[in-house]
């Protein structure tokens, strides 16, 4: 009797389970998103030459030594700024003089390039204009700790160039203006208006640079993009666990910023009699019970179940079986990613402490202290449950919570196969790099695009090159890099966008909800 219910309750129920994990992962591994490849065929136009990438190359390591670093909002190098505009109209004549293209400095350093298409873009029937952005400014560096060559130096050795900018951003600064160049050197008359935004200050704030873009651009009149395609996430080698080719990343959304304040305020003293709580030591355990107790999952609510969704097909099996099934096993998964700080993020709003004051002299206790702490909120999470988390954790109405700064997570852009705007930015990726798989995701960094969801629904994040786990620890570290045949890559892709951009069917955009796939 014991044998028979053994059978029908647990072997049984088993059983079935096992077939249909099965029968889940083999469909997904059959399943393959055909992106839309019937677009211009970029081997039509003339090829880069070999010469021709090396002096590529050489503009954007000039682009390199020109020291734009951003320090704090408001506070940047305003005399690098215009070197560099110079810099690009050297670079580029046939852009800066065409009578097809308006090129208008913003708030005084910001660029906003029009490429005005032959059709009238307020006729029926005529595609809306897009926008490709980057910026222009770049982070600071620590002296002394760059090993192969120096930060501004713009050097190109072994095929490799190295500087502060070489990925973060001024390659997509140099590689949309080469790519748009040298459609112009091969006679292409664009059909499709478009526009291509620099902004000075996207390391500190973007309010001054891509915010005042946004503003140019409804008091000229437009009122809507079709899509934004700005800087984010990386064509990924060896960087995805359980996949082996190539991860093209392209981010729909970003997470918000959050800075806080914890202060406490308790009475001062001498040390020689101290009380049995300080001031410091109510802040420490508030720190403390914030890093130990991180906010919840929000693994599913966002971007990042349809990732492994979309890269099932390419994974080994093992990997393939659990995330073909996220219906049953994403609980498991979203344990595996906590484990590391950089999967982590993926899934909720990150904590990190990044400034404590308290205390002045040795024999002192102080009567206040504070820290201060920055998330990064998941588009799921809000300010207010942020907040009121860290309240709970904390439990101490002793601890003061002031918000400094806030900005929300950006809306979630729809993607899939019949969202053409993401369609045209995928396909435009396999054109490029044909083997690696498209997945979406939510960047956790902050880009320019937060300044532009009032001008558009369709916010796209990729840098588009291969990042690979030596690469990775350049951006915003040392020995910032790309190499020449990466860089090569780069402008096919935005060649290759543009002329897509350009087609009729580029248009027609679908809205559904994005997980409907």
């Amino acid at each position: 009797m014991c044998s028979k219910v053994f059978v029908i309750f647990v072997l049984v129920p088993a059983s079935f389970l096992v077939i249909l994990l099965a029968l889940n992962t083999i469909t997904s591994r059959q399943r393959q998103f055909q992106w839309d490849m019937n677009r211009k065929d970029v081997t039509s136009l003339p090829q880069l030459d070999r010469e021709r990438i090396q002096q590529r190359a050489e503009r954007l390591a000039k682009a390199l030594t020109i020291q734009t670093i951003s320090w704090e909002r408001d506070v940047f190098e305003t005399e690098a700024l215009l070197q560099l505009h110079q810099h690009l109209k050297n670079s580029f004549p046939l852009i800066h003089s065409s009578p097809s293209i308006q090129v208008n400095v913003i708030n005084g350093y910001s660029l906003l390039y029009t490429i005005h298409g032959s059709n009238n873009d307020k006729n029926d029937g005529v595609l809306p204009p897009y926008m490709l952005a980057a910026h222009l400014d770049v982070v600071p560096v620590a002296n002394g700790t760059w090993k192969v060559a120096d930060p501004f130096e713009g050097r190109i050795i072994d095929g490799i160039i190295y500087g502060r900018g070489a990925l973060d951003d001024k390659s997509s600064v140099m590689g949309i203006l080469e790519a748009l160049e040298f459609l112009l050197e091969n006679k292409y008359n664009f059909h499709r208006t478009f526009y291509i935004g620099f902004g000075h200050d996207e390391e500190v704030s973007g309010f001054e640079g891509a915010g005042h873009i946004a503003k140019h651009l409804k008091e000229t009149g437009v009122s809507h993009l079709d899509f934004v395609l700005d800087e984010g996430y990386f064509v990924l080698e060896d960087l995805v666990e359980g996949v082996d080719d190539l991860v093209s990343v392209i981010g729909v959304t970003e997470k918000g910023y959050a800075t806080l304040e914890l202060s406490v305020e308790m009475t001062p003293g001498h040390s020689s009699i101290p009380p049995k709580e300080t001031a410091i030591g109510v802040l420490a355990k508030a720190v403390s019970a914030l890093e130990t107790n991180p906010h919840p999952s929000m693994f599913g609510h966002g971007p990042e179940m349809d990732f492994f969704s979309y890269i099932s097909s390419s994974a080994k099996i093992g990997h393939s079986v659990l995330f073909s099934n996220l219906w049953l096993l994403s609980p498991l998964l979203s344990k595996l990613l906590s484990r590391s700080p950089v999967t982590d993020a993926i899934q909720r709003t990150t904590t990190a402490v990044t400034i404590i004051q308290g205390g002045y002299k040795h024999n002192v206790i102080p009567g206040s202290a504070s820290a201060t702490v920055n998330h990064r909120i998941h588009p799921a999470d809000s300010l207010d449950q942020v907040i009121e988390h860290n309240r709970r954790v904390i439990n101490d109405p002793r601890v003061r919570i002031k918000v400094i700064d806030y900005y929300p997570p950006t809306p979630i852009s729809p993607y899939g196969l019949d969202i053409s705007a993401f369609n045209l930015i995928a396909s435009s990726v396999k054109q490029i790099y044909p083997s690696s798989v498209i997945a979406p995701a939510c960047s956790p960094a902050n880009t320019d695009l937060r300044r532009y969801v009032e001008l558009s629904d369709h916010l796209y994040r990729i840098t588009p090159t291969v990042l690979t786990p030596v690469t990775r620890g350049g951006i915003h570290g040392d020995d910032e890099q790309i190499t020449i045949e990466h860089y090569h890559n780069f402008i096919r892709f935005y060649v290759a966008l543009m002329l897509n951009a350009d087609q009729p069917e580029a248009g027609h955009l679908t809205v559904r909800h994005h997980r409907e796939l």
